[in-house]
């Protein structure tokens, strides 16, 4: 009995001590874009100049930020550091327009996702507009999530501020529509609380789980002509609507709901809290939304 003891204590000392080894030596795969990401932001660059957009002063506090990460992020990441250049933009238009990605490690140029969102000014009759393209991570699938999210559909038609640029995300969709994810696949799942918000032109789009390279090049090319197509198109339509001060008021109210509901139930925000601690609302309330509300800590 106690030999057997002595074993069973043997093997199980032998599998802690694996277990650790493999954590301390875990590092994640690094998958390429296919330099889909910088065409992205540089393609965004050009059109906020194009038109008139300022930097914001929350860039150059961004410039050089990183954030030190402990177990299990630094484990996530493949890095205990972690760098974030953010770079954000503002007009008569644009409340916000904000890039944020991911830098693994810090100035190595290899970038964990694109991120870009707008707010438009209080009192255009615009949708906010955000898309999130990731990468795979422990865990997790790649993904592309882009949608137009409209804030008082009382008060904002989607198909009339889209226009004459609606045959643009038709074809946009078309061009990605293989990798929509489906009900079966989880699709909506997690964003139950923003249906009353979301668009029939939602982008939740999955990577092929592949080690073919080929046919993730094919995925991130496809996503890349999609994406070049909506942000223009936005971008167009948002620039057509003249701000109406009788609905500055109510825009802002509504708007704020919107950046409640998901402060409240957003699991991005969640894992973001955790994340960045005490810089999360600069980064996502002031970065973001540009925006300050009273939420519960």
């Amino acid at each position: 009995m106690k030999k057997a003891l002595k074993i069973i204590g043997v093997v199980v000392l032998i599998i802690v001590v694996a277990v650790a080894l493999f954590i301390v030596t875990y590092q994640p795969k690094q998958y390429s874009d296919f330099g889909v990401y910088t065409k992205l932001r540089n393609q965004v660059l050009v059109l906020l100049k194009e038109y008139g957009a300022n930097e914001r002063p929350i860039t150059k506090e961004f410039e050089e930020f990183t954030l030190d990460l402990s177990f299990p992020f630094n484990k996530v990441f493949g890095s205990d550091v972690i760098a974030i250049p953010l770079k954000s933009f503002q007009s008569d238009t644009l409340g916000v327009a904000t890039i944020s990605q991911f830098e693994v490690p810090p100035k190595s140029s290899y970038y964990r996702d694109f991120t870009f969102h707008v707010r438009p000014q209080y009192g255009i009759r615009a949708p906010v507009f955000h898309i999130d393209f990731m990468k795979p991570a422990p865990g997790t699938p790649g993904m592309c999530n882009m949608d137009f999210f409209n804030p008082d559909k009382e008060n904002i038609s989607l198909k009339e501020f889209l226009d004459s640029e609606l045959k643009n995300i038709q074809k946009a969709l078309s061009l990605v529509e293989k990798y929509q994810r489906t009900v079966e696949e989880g699709r909506g799942k997690l964003t139950k609380y923003l249906v009353p918000y979301k668009s029939e032109y939602r982008f939740e789009l999955l990577e092929p789980k592949t080690e073919d390279e080929d046919m993730r090049k094919e995925y991130f090319q496809a996503v890349e002509k999609a994406v070049t197509l909506v942000i223009p198109a936005y971008f167009k339509s948002l620039h057509r609507v003249s701000l109406d001060d009788s609905y500055v008021k109510k825009h802002e109210e509504k708007t704020k709901d919107l950046v409640h509901l998901f402060y409240e139930n957003d699991i991005a925000v969640g894992l973001g809290k955790m994340v960045f601690k005490e810089h999360f609302k600069k980064y996502w309330m002031d970065g973001f939304w540009n925006v300050q509300i009273e939420v519960k800590e």
